[in-house]
């Protein structure tokens, strides 16, 4: 079995931290952050985040952003209760498939201590079509050699992991503890829908 997890909002909770990144980055431009677009739009890769938010990309913001967020200091970031004992679970592949670029992902497992649990990560930066499109898990599946796509989970929080998910033929289960909420998740048709940590494992039967 490969298990393909989404990062923020799926195994991590990250939108404390995401939401004082931005408010500061923004704060120290001059602008003040629109936190209900915020929370319609967070999930999104970085530059259409901002686009979002902007009304057009500007480096300036994505530059600030990076500043803090890599800057020495106490993260806001945590794993989701109920996951820890999952994630060292030795008995499943698994991998990462995240709209974050690879090395904001490995800054946030590494600070977690859990980026060792992950031989296969695929960040932003390392696809040229990002989800909702397939090129990710197709991916994955080629470096984790997978044959049987019966056995392939595409673990995530919003619509656009069960999009890639349908799109590559691979099953999709959403959580609902992360960036959207059930109602919303259940339009996009996921073949599961989990609750909490025991009812992912008991999906993925472990």
């Amino acid at each position: 079995m490969l298990v393909i997890f989404d990062l923020d909002g799926t195994l991590i909770d990250t939108k404390q931290e995401i939401l004082a990144v931005f408010s500061q980055a923004f704060e120290n431009l001059g602008k003040k952050l629109d936190y209900s677009k915020m929370e319609k739009n967070i999930g999104l890769p970085l530059e259409e985040l901002l686009e979002a938010l902007l009304g057009k990309y500007d480096k300036r913001f994505e530059e600030e952003i990076k500043r803090i967020y890599y800057s020495p200091r106490e993260r806001k970031i945590r794993i989701f209760p109920g996951l820890d004992e999952l994630i060292k679970n030795d008995g499943f592949k698994k991998a990462i498939l995240t709209s974050k670029r690879r090395k904001t992902a490995l800054t946030d497992l590494k600070y977690l201590g859990i980026d060792n649990y992950f031989p296969i990560i695929i960040g932003a930066d390392d696809v040229e079509k990002r989800k909702p499109c397939k090129e990710g898990i197709e991916k994955i599946i080629e470096l984790a050699n997978c044959k049987d796509r019966k056995k392939v989970f595409m673990v995530g929080d919003t619509e656009m992991d069960i999009l890639a998910a349908k799109r590559a033929g691979v099953k999709s289960v959403a959580v609902t503890w992360g960036f959207r909420d059930e109602n919303f998740l259940k339009k996009y048709e996921p073949d599961y829908i989990a609750r909490n940590s025991k009812e992912l494992k008991d999906i993925l039967g472990l």
